[in-house]
């Protein structure tokens, strides 16, 4: 959690939220973000990478908590942090989930670290294709579309909270300058 707070202070803050995850909040998330981008003057193509990377992290808080029997204490401790500095945009997001969902999301998350570009694109059009091709492969389509569109790795640490749950933090790098490999 250090890390967090002193990267909050040692960078430019676009958009941070605490609380719920749900449609609703997406979409007005999603907005302020837009927003945000188009008033710092970023580009177009950066600006779109930034609001489908926001919406797939929330998208993934929203999933974990449908699946998950938490207390609503833990479901409104949920957040999202967009920072911003020279180089690039940091898309932070934390909440929540059981300890026996921490295995399964660790190992998925170390699945798409492990692919290159040319991987996660293959498999992320298998996956379209054919959605059986998750189950088999150990990874879903949503942290996939997230490695393949920001073309770094998938940052994750896990703090335990009690027996029960754990605080899932992830942290999703968005370069400033273009990368060489295109993405659709």
């Amino acid at each position: 959690m250090e890390r967090y707070y002193q990267l909050i202070k040692s960078e430019k803050v676009v958009l941070s939220y605490k609380g719920g995850i749900d449609a609703d909040a997406i979409h007005h998330l999603v907005r302020l973000v837009e927003k945000n981008l188009a008033d710092a003057d970023e580009k177009l193509s950066i600006r779109k990478k930034i609001v489908n990377l926001t919406v797939e992290a929330l998208q993934n808080i929203l999933n974990y908590f449908s699946e998950e029997a938490l207390d609503k204490f833990l479901e409104n401790e949920s957040f999202m942090i967009l920072t911003s500095n020279k180089q690039n945009y940091e898309i932070l997001t934390g909440n929540y989930i059981s300890i026996q969902r921490m295995k399964t999301l660790k190992k998925r998350i170390d699945n798409v670290n492990m692919m290159s570009q040319e991987d996660l694109q293959k498999v992320y059009l298998d996956i379209l294709e054919n959605p059986k091709v998750s189950i088999t492969r150990g990874a879903g389509l949503g942290l996939i579309d997230m490695a393949r569109r920001s073309q770094n790795k998938i940052t994750y640490q896990f703090n335990d909270y009690n027996e029960d749950y754990t605080l899932f933090l992830m942290t999703t790098t968005i370069n400033k300058v273009k990368n060489e490999v295109a993405v659709a």
